[in-house]
């Protein structure tokens, strides 16, 4: 399981060996090492020295999030889950050919989960004739792009020409995905485009929220598989982030979408789940970030069929680390591209 502290003055200890968590105003709980894989604990959370032992000797990740639910830091052994011949092949597996087509499948998958969402919403929710009409044109731009990237000569670009190309039909197949889920929308959680920091609107700060604990997820399973999560690909220019987190997060980013559609659709946030200030913009506040981490939590847990696996969600993120681990740890450099 994962302890996951957001109540403002919680703490978390140690007792008879095993992790304490006492919320500010309720009774204390204790929890066996052996139940816990992952702690998580946001702003106005404590915790004591023992209870980080007692992680980092069981090879139990920390992770501090920001008020968005961001991680930004993480306590942690300084132990990697493999060996140092994968970090090392990582950089030349960025500037690789190879690594360009490992990102390009990776956005393809994106894609094909976009135009399939927006449909299964479509029949699921219903829609009037005009939003009918909409999401089709959204599902139909989105399924262009696909056949672009699909039967683009990739061989005959530079690097940079590949990345280029890559943010610019990301970026339009999700502003496609994004105004076809805002028309599906009840009035009150509509959004026009995506905001991130600050949010503007309701949606876009409990989408961030969610992002943020799918960040934390993907971060873990990166280095419980070997991988440097600060080496990426696509986002490889980005100075001191967790670049290759940004890269892989983006096959479950529909993950935490399907939540947060679902929250709002089925009006299950409670009232005052948002607030907004101008320096901060919309967050997401309790009791809504009690109603978010419980739904997507659970989630998470549950078994779904991918890649003809049947596994929890959290476990398929750890195969799939595992998987590029291998790939880079077998990799031998092609064309290097500049």
């Amino acid at each position: 399981m994962q302890l996951f502290l957001d109540s403002y003055g919680a703490f978390l200890g140690v007792q008879n060996g095993m992790f304490w968590v006492k919320p500010k105003r309720s009774d204390g709980r204790a929890f066996a090492v052996r139940e816990v894989n992952a702690i998580f604990l946001t702003k106005g959370v404590s915790m004591s020295s023992d209870a980080m032992v007692l992680a980092v000797e069981n090879s139990i990740p920390v992770l501090l999030l920001d008020g968005i639910g961001h991680p930004v830091a993480q306590i942690w052994s300084g132990q990697y889950g493999s060996i140092s011949t994968i970090r090392k092949k990582q950089a030349l597996f960025a500037t690789d050919l190879q690594g360009m087509l490992w990102i390009r499948e990776v956005l393809l998958q994106k894609m094909q989960q976009q135009a399939a969402q927006l449909a299964s919403w479509r029949e699921s929710w219903g829609a009037d004739t005009a939003t009918t009409n909409l999401l089709r044109k959204c599902v139909a731009g989105i399924d262009g792009i696909i056949f672009t990237m699909q039967n683009w000569q990739y061989e005959k670009q530079s690097a940079n020409e590949i990345a280029g190309a890559f943010r610019g039909w990301e970026g339009t197949a999700s502003r496609y995905y994004f105004k076809g889920m805002a028309a599906l929308l009840p009035p009150p959680y509509r959004f026009e485009g995506r905001s991130k920091r600050p949010a503007y609107d309701p949606f876009n700060a409990l989408l961030n929220y969610l992002y943020g604990m799918l960040y934390a997820y993907v971060e873990l399973s990166q280095m419980k598989a070997g991988l440097d999560p600060y080496t990426g690909v696509l986002h490889a220019d980005e100075y001191n982030r967790p670049t290759l987190v940004f890269d892989m997060i983006e096959i479950y980013r529909q993950w935490a979408e399907r939540i947060a559609m679902e929250l709002c659709v089925n009006n299950q946030l409670p009232a005052d789940s948002f607030t907004e200030t101008e320096r901060e913009g919309v967050r997401l506040v309790s009791p809504g970030k009690g109603v978010v981490i419980d739904a997507f939590l659970a989630f998470l847990n549950d078994k779904t069929e991918y890649k003809s696996q049947v596994r929890k969600r959290l476990t398929h993120i750890d195969l799939d680390a595992i998987r590029l681990a291998t790939s880079i740890k077998n990799f031998e450099p092609s064309i290097r591209i500049i």
